[in-house]
């Protein structure tokens, strides 16, 4: 079956930061290609979500909320606030792959900062996927997120590669951190299992998602 011309045209007209897959050989353009989408997506989702009530915090144009309404999440809502209203994304994005791929998906706009038990509610499975080397205060906002998740959190995040085992964590000034203003703090990967110990997770895996090993994927579970 052709793409639809109609569609493709309302795709194209769009500022994509995921691909996204609409079937029948239609792409949308983006910076984080469909394969990489594909290959993140069963990193993280590592065990069956079916029936399961998942939170994507910083969704963006909500790749990985569609991939868990895809696996069978019996629930499904997807944040962000920082990327619909900073110029670094289009909310239209969303909307658009969810009407068409994902229409149950909820969607809320909330900023990360206000994110609580009492805005959201409590889910199975929390995503908190690169946002945390973007706060200003991580710990804090780790520790509200965390408070949302009855049994796992997944967190991916850029790290600094220090030789230690002690937990440690840099503070990058300005642009210090990748060129980009909005990145503040990278941790090593001893202190985020650290932190997320703390914060209450018995079991910690760890996996490095890209080849240069400056990203770090971590499954926090309760249990």
């Amino acid at each position: 079956m052709p793409p639809n011309i109609a569609l493709k045209r309302e795709i194209d007209a769009l500022p994509w930061f995921h691909q996204i897959d609409f079937g029948n050989g239609l792409l949308s353009p983006g910076r984080i290609k469909a394969s990489k989408i594909a290959r993140m997506s069963r990193l993280i989702f590592d065990r069956s979500i079916a029936g399961k009530s998942v939170l994507d915090i910083g969704c963006w144009d909500g790749a990985y909320s569609i991939e868990a309404a895809r696996r069978g999440a019996a629930r499904v809502l997807a944040t962000d606030h920082y990327v619909w209203h900073g110029g670094w994304g289009d909310r239209r994005c969303f909307e658009l792959a969810r009407a068409h791929l994902a229409p149950q998906i909820e969607v809320m706009d909330i900023d990360v900062r206000h994110i609580s038990v009492e805005s959201l509610g409590r889910f199975d499975m929390v995503l908190f996927l690169g946002v945390f080397y973007h706060l200003r205060h991580p710990f804090k906002v780790l520790e509200q997120v965390a408070a949302l998740a009855q049994e796992m959190l997944v967190v991916e995040s850029r790290l600094v590669r220090l030789l230690s085992r002690n937990p440690l964590m840099r503070f990058y000034p300005g642009a210090g951190l990748d060129g980009d203003p909005t990145n503040w703090w990278a941790p090593n990967r001893a202190c985020m299992a650290a932190m997320l110990r703390d914060l209450g997770f018995a079991r910690i895996r760890f996996q490095h998602p890209d080849w240069r090993l400056r990203r770090g994927l971590f499954h926090a579970e309760r249990l």
